[in-house]
């Protein structure tokens, strides 16, 4: 049997090797694997954890029976199948939106005639998974499980391609579980231990990926947000136009620096906020770089891979947190070494203690508790922080004139934060536009203003003042108002001219030249009117 199975190594690494250049795989690079059954599904590694409870302990009898009986070997087999399950399943993601799709395929060595991969994703890889130590009585170490990656028809981007890994233990010769076919069984991820290369379940097709899609979940004067941490760099790309880390938090008010804007690359592992310029999925891109953060197997030391992140614990410098797995509804679980109880990682959102992008009872951008945006589990790739807070709230702008009643039509100038753009209302909110120059008020009005402001920037408070307007009599002449026009009235213009203290003095009624300026000509002209020349 291993015969057999060496030669369909060997013949499947020769039609690898006779693929022409355009081959979809192509050496250590991001890609997605789809597959060729059901062509909306996607492999995806969902967790960080390898249910070694689950593949020894529940064989029965842990490794001893494992060891001494077939039918508990059997039934070990069957049990790796669902631990597989657990770490790896299967996403409906045609419009490359969910960042779990994206898989790092990093080739176990450079020689041209090995097709042998590590896949990487979600702050994992499967290798890291499959190797390690039973926790038990006993240790069980397991081999280091590279997925095979082999050819079987077609060319270029319609090769299609089985996925496969022997899942043995290095130091137990009984402990053979046989060679795992990857395949999609009706929508869920499954292996298969039979040679499955003709069926299309275990047939895939790997696309490239030059980028992914971000969905933006809230919008603030025009820009659009959302949260984010990659396994790997990120290039702001499309309408992604800034990534934020959050520096601090002072009572309440959270202070934020820029770390990349667009054509720019976010350090891998790193929560961020991001801002676009439009809603859409499709405008907002991010372009993969690098070789992804991930813990590394602790058999074999992969070349070149950087340190795991913690996914709870943000750097020195950010208060975001964040979390890879895909764990959002709380059906991802399995048992602990002893076996007596379970976990989901960081995916539970227990009441108060995470904050995601949002906004509050009055509209204000921040970080609010996500279990009032209806969230039980954190979705994956998710940032968020500790602590709630808002971004900066600018300042309520002013007016140059204080609500009252007034006579006579009044200008009225606003002003607010400096950067800031403001917009009034004269319709009670209903219509708002931008202030360019002072408003005149020729009738009673009530004028509300806000100041909004680029980048992370809540909205002032509407500032509002209603301004009265009486209306005059006028009875051009009687610039003393005693209700006669006389040479009193003359007196009175000539003295308020000269800039002399005069009690008695109606500014609508001394312009007796009507041409809206208190002049000698007025002087003149009253007299006029007083010697029977003209009638006003």
């Amino acid at each position: 049997m291993k015969k057999y199975i060496n030669k369909m190594c060997a013949v499947a690494l020769m039609a690898l090797c006779a693929l022409p250049a355009m081959a979809q795989l192509n050496g250590s690079g991001y890609y997605r694997f789809r597959n060729a059954q059901n062509t909306s599904d996607y492999i995806s590694i969902a967790n960080d954890k390898f249910n070694y409870t689950t593949v020894i302990s529940t064989a029965g009898g842990g490794l001893t029976a494992l060891a001494l009986s077939s039918a508990a070997k059997t039934r070990a087999m069957q049990c790796a199948t669902k631990y597989l399950q657990n770490d790896i399943h299967m996403i409906n993601d045609p419009d490359v939106i969910d960042l779990a799709s994206v898989i790092y395929a990093q080739k176990r060595n450079a020689y041209s005639t090995n097709y042998e991969y590590n896949l990487i994703g979600q702050g994992t890889s499967l290798l890291t998974l499959t190797s390690g130590t039973y926790p038990g009585g006993v240790v069980l170490t397991f081999e280091n499980l590279y997925v095979t990656i082999s050819s079987v028809s077609g060319s270029g981007a319609n090769t299609l391609y089985t996925a496969s890994m022997a899942l043995k233990a290095s130091n137990n010769s009984m402990a053979d579980l046989g060679v795992r076919y990857f395949v999609d069984e009706s929508g869920k991820f499954d292996t298969d231990v039979s040679s499955v290369a003709s069926q299309d379940k275990a047939r895939w097709y790997i696309e490239q990926v030059t980028h992914f899609n971000v969905l933006p979940e809230v919008e603030l004067n025009g820009k659009y947000y959302t949260t984010l941490k990659a396994p790997f760099a990120v290039q702001l790309s499309g309408q992604v136009e800034k990534a934020y880390k959050i520096t601090a938090n002072n009572s309440g008010v959270l202070e934020y620096e820029v770390i990349a804007s667009t054509g720019g690359t976010v350090p891998a592992g790193t929560p961020v906020l991001l801002q676009c310029s439009s809603p859409n999925a499709a405008d907002c891109q991010l372009i993969p770089t690098g070789v992804p953060v991930f813990t590394a197997a602790n058999v074999e030391t992969e070349s070149g891979a950087p340190a795991a992140t913690d996914v709870t614990t943000p750097t020195s410098d950010n208060l975001l947190a964040g979390t890879y797995y895909c764990n959002t509804d709380g059906s991802i679980s399995f048992s602990t070494s002893s076996g007596t109880s379970s976990f989901n990682g960081n995916h539970n959102v227990a009441a108060g203690s995470k904050y995601v992008i949002g906004k509050d009872a009055n509209g204000k951008l921040g970080f609010v508790l996500a279990t009032g945006q209806g969230l039980t589990y954190m979705p994956a790739n998710k940032a968020w922080t500790l602590s709630a807070g808002l971004f900066p709230t600018l300042a309520t702008p002013s007016f140059s004139l204080s609500a009252g009643t007034y006579t006579g039509a009044q200008s009225v100038t606003i002003t607010a934060e400096d950067g800031a753009t403001i917009e009034y209302s004269t319709d009670g909110g209903n219509t708002w536009q931008t202030y360019t120059e002072a408003i005149n008020v020729a009738e009673t009005t009530t004028i509300q203003a806000r100041a909004i402001k680029p980048g992370l920037y809540n909205n002032s408070n509407v500032a509002s003042a209603e301004y009265v307007i009486e209306t005059v009599s006028v009875n051009l002449g009687d610039v003393n108002g005693d209700g006669i026009v006389d040479i009193n009235d003359v007196t009175c213009l000539i003295d308020h001219l000269l800039g002399l203290d005069v009690e008695e003095y109606v500014e609508a009624n001394a312009d007796v030249d009507q041409d809206n300026e208190i002049s000698i000509n007025d002087v003149t002209t009253l007299i006029d009117a007083l010697l029977g020349i003209i009638t006003l």
